[in-house]
């Protein structure tokens, strides 16, 4: 007596295979779909220029610098172009060693006074009464001298 075929369960099923090719389409679609998320908001994040019309942001070192003591910074290093600095007629008194006579305004530490002469600086005189260091700081390591948080101010020296 015959019956037929008989069904042979140790094959795999014929909806598996494609059911793993479904899931393999779709691993993919995934795949790209986070690729797209990433790359396009970043394409288009250094496709927008800058508005030209917006004032020149400074760091919080900047801030502390006075805009006359800053354009000489940036003429020094070259930068100067770009960037929006308000100056008046007078000019920050430069030596020939690049070093510019300031008045950096804090209070009067020996640890400050330590780091300006670290820094390459010279100090010319202190007034504890005013919070007032003034001396000849070379006009690259400014910027590293009012990042200190001692520092509230650094304004040209007279």
């Amino acid at each position: 007596m015959k019956r037929g075929p008989t069904p042979c369960y140790h094959r795999r099923f014929p909806l598996e295979h494609g059911l793993r090719t479904v899931r393999s389409a779709s691993f993919a679609f995934f795949c790209v779909l986070v690729m797209a998320a990433i790359v396009v908001p970043a394409a288009r994040a250094q496709r927008t220029a800058p508005d030209p019309r917006s004032r020149d942001v400074r760091s919080l070192a900047q801030q502390k610098i006075n805009g006359r003591v800053l354009a000489a910074i940036y003429h020094r290093r070259g930068d100067a172009q770009g960037r929006v600095v308000p100056v008046d007629g007078s000019r920050v008194q430069v030596d020939r060693h690049g070093r510019a006579l300031v008045d950096v305004r804090a209070s009067v530490q020996p640890s400050l006074q330590k780091k300006i002469k670290a820094l390459g600086g010279i100090v010319v005189s202190t007034a504890q009464t005013y919070d007032s260091i003034v001396g000849w700081v070379p006009l690259q390591s400014l910027e590293r001298l009012a990042a200190d948080r001692n520092v509230r101010a650094i304004e040209p020296g007279q």
